[in-house]
């Protein structure tokens, strides 16, 4: 891939807890909808789930009932809370078994409770009322964020090869509900930078200084570097970082370690820490990279409440648009910035990331728009860019808004075949230059969703006319002015 080693990025392998299973209790028909989206959004990020919708994914057979589920195979139950859940026995049952459960193992953390809808907090059942709930009601992605983060405070481990099955999963439970699926295999584009390549080695820092003062130093750094008491973990050397950073406190090399063993938890070269620990390191690592990696190509940072996108602010590209060639061969166009006449703001593309390390290695690309006064500057309140958000993009559904990645990876590749971002030194990582496919056994022919050519012929013009810079790259585009098309 390139002339430097590459670490083995098939898989860490952490000793195999006996209990790895995401159980998702829920009101069956009421909440159907819901476990079935969560369901196959956990499996997407590779953890293996069981519920009545989706069934078990990861190898395991259907066990002879929900009890075996939780009390032998669940390493944490997500308790689904509405309206409707609570009045039902089957759910009541689960959660008293869940309790029974956690009582047995010693785990308070057993169980997870999820508010889905308006369901009083005062009118959760008894046995839970006093665990902290996730709200998932009016915003099912936030809530879905602080479920990923709590199943991470767990250290729920995730199974290889769980987010090809979540698609095939989905289209099963689809399947259930109408018959507008072909028995044939469907490639289905994902929202993954698979990583291809890492140095094989790490290195560890010495720095003359408190742990406190060592991590206020760092995280001045342009170089991506994590504290770790008096030491640096990053995979630039300590002459590499004196060049560049010329630090007001002593640095020196202490040790070199090898990148898979220390993500392992085995020994590596240097000081041991446990698997899970040294994996979250290496996420903040690949994330502080890639954020300097985007600010480096010009792009803008925007806070959200569970995390930081990254936008292109307008007139970075040229006429805001970039050309890519779709998965299917057809050479497309799509607009990454624009304007809104209609509310007097401008809006960019914006994509924030988690990187996934260990068992599976990429990036996850979460999608984002951001709105601004003069296509660089945000608007400065909060409720009124989530208030944007949800009246501009309304009728952006997944094909849209896959363009959009296909464009901003397009962008980012610049022409080449894998996306190079700076880890320090001369190290770098490189990632896909375009978004991973996976492969589902079924397709779905019609799943009643609408496309943009049937919305509503009131759709604002912003979005409608979206449709004039997104083809084959023929045609009056280099005529549209920057108002008319979003």
């Amino acid at each position: 891939m390139s002339d430097i080693d590459t670490v083995n990025l098939i898989s860490a392998e952490p000793e195999q807890p006996l209990r790895h299973t995401v159980f998702i209790s829920h009101a069956n028909p009421e909440d159907n909808e819901f476990a079935a989206w969560l369901g196959t959004r956990l499996i997407g990020a590779g953890y293996q789930v069981w519920s009545d919708l989706l069934r078990l994914v990861g190898g395991e057979p259907f066990w002879r009932d929900i009890g075996d589920a939780i009390k032998d195979h669940a390493a944490v139950v997500v308790l689904v809370l509405s309206r409707a859940s609570v009045t039902k026995p089957g759910v009541l049952d689960e959660i008293a078994l869940a309790v029974a459960t956690s009582r047995k193992l010693q785990n308070q953390r057993f169980i997870i409770p999820v508010r889905l809808d308006d369901l009083p907090f005062d009118e959760f059942p008894e046995q839970v009322i006093r665990l902290n709930a996730i709200n998932f009601n009016g915003n099912w992605a936030d809530g879905l964020h602080r479920l990923f983060e709590a199943l991470d405070e767990r250290a729920i481990e995730k199974s290889e090869g769980a987010s090809s099955q979540g698609i095939a999963e989905f289209r099963n439970f689809r399947l259930r509900q109408s018959a507008a699926i072909a028995d044939q295999p469907e490639q289905v584009e994902g929202n993954w930078l698979k990583i291809l390549a890492l140095p094989a080695q790490a290195h560890l820092c010495r720095f003359g200084a408190e742990p406190k003062t060592v991590a206020k130093h760092l995280g001045r750094f342009r170089i991506p570097i994590v504290p770790w008491d008096r030491l640096g973990f990053g995979f630039a050397r300590a002459a590499e970082i004196i060049e560049v950073e010329t630090p007001e406190i002593a640095a020196e090399p202490a040790y070199d370690i090898d990148l898979q063993k220390f993500l392992k938890g085995e020994p590596s070269g240097g000081p041991q820490l446990r698997g899970v620990d040294a994996r979250r390191m290496m996420v903040n690592l690949l994330r502080q990279a890639w954020e300097h990696f985007l600010l480096s190509k010009g792009m803008r940072s925007y806070e959200f409440a569970h995390g930081t996108a990254f936008y292109i602010p307008r007139g970075l590209i040229d006429k805001d648009t970039v050309a890519f060639i779709d998965r299917n061969g057809k050479t497309r166009r799509k607009r990454l910035s624009g304007r809104s006449i209609k509310r007097n703001v401008y809006w960019s593309f914006a994509i924030s990331i988690h990187p996934v390390v260990g068992r599976q290695w990429h990036f996850e690309l979460k999608p984002q728009v951001v709105f601004t006064t003069d296509g660089v500057t945000p608007i400065d309140s909060k409720v009124k860019m989530a208030r944007l958000r949800k009246s501009f993009c309304k009728n952006w559904w997944n094909d849209q808004w896959r363009a959009l990645l296909n464009g901003f990876v397009t962008f980012l590749a610049d022409g080449e075949d894998a996306i190079a971002v700076p880890l320090g030194g001369c190290a770098q990582l490189k990632l896909a230059a375009s978004l991973a496919l996976f492969e589902a056994p079924t397709t779905i022919i019609g799943d009643g969703v609408a496309s943009l050519e049937d919305a509503d012929s009131d759709v604002d013009s912003e979005t409608g006319a979206d449709l004039l810079d997104d083809g084959e790259d023929v045609g009056p585009f280099d005529d549209l002015e920057d108002e008319d098309a979003a």
